[in-house]
């Protein structure tokens, strides 16, 4: 499948990321390549049904994406659903930061959501690989980027939900410290999502050797 909203030369940008970071571990050379490569690994462990309908929804949400230039650097621009207005609403981060997010386990499709009908702005969120029954399913990506740990909060400085540039991103909180703990996340959010995928991982080598 091929992407066709992307700037060319944010595109030849970001072919170029790839082939440095991918090609040698994944024999990725080009954005494209990468999200064909994670249609593919999204998939390896499930029936083909349920593969279509991944590859229908976070598969095409990715190849939905907008890259663009921004002060010399790639950025990505990912389409989610407000479902409170019923429009497309768009996050925004660098395409490094959204590699490192993607390469951590959030390569799940992304939404945007409020915590509940009062909040004015909601979070940017993801479910995490093989969550079904656990106590802890879905993320927020801005603790992904911002590599939250238990009992921190990752918060957004200009408030803007769809604002996930990291330097954007900040973290609070320190339950070791004076400062105490923000929040009630119990879970290192980061190293959770790597633990998943490489659950999601070794089910599909299984499949694969049977």
């Amino acid at each position: 499948m091929q992407t066709t909203t992307q700037n060319a030369f944010a595109l030849a940008m970001a072919d170029q990321m790839i082939a440095d970071r991918f090609a040698r571990d994944y024999h990725t050379k080009t954005f494209a390549a990468y999200l064909d490569h994670l249609d593919r690994r999204t998939t390896a462990h499930l029936p083909d049904h349920m593969a279509e309908r991944v590859i229908r929804t976070a598969g095409q949400q990715r190849r939905n994406a907008r890259l663009s230039i921004e002060d010399g650097a790639v950025t990505i621009a990912i389409p989610l659903h407000d479902a409170r207005t019923g429009e497309t609403v768009w996050a925004e981060l660098y395409l490094s930061t959204w590699l490192n997010v993607i390469e951590c386990g959030a390569d799940q499709a992304w939404f945007y959501a409020h915590k509940g009908k009062t909040q004015a702005k909601g979070q940017v969120r993801t479910k995490l690989p093989l969550c079904d029954g656990d106590r802890v399913t879905n993320t927020t990506i801005a603790r992904v980027i911002g590599n939250a740990k238990v009992g921190q909060q990752a918060r957004l400085l200009d408030r803007n939900p769809m604002n996930l540039r990291s330097g954007n991103v900040v973290v609070i909180g320190n339950p070791a410290t004076p400062e105490g703990k923000a929040g009630n996340a119990k879970t290192p959010t980061r190293a959770h999502a790597r633990n998943k995928l490489a659950l999601r991982a070794s089910l599909a080598r299984k499949d694969g050797d049977e």
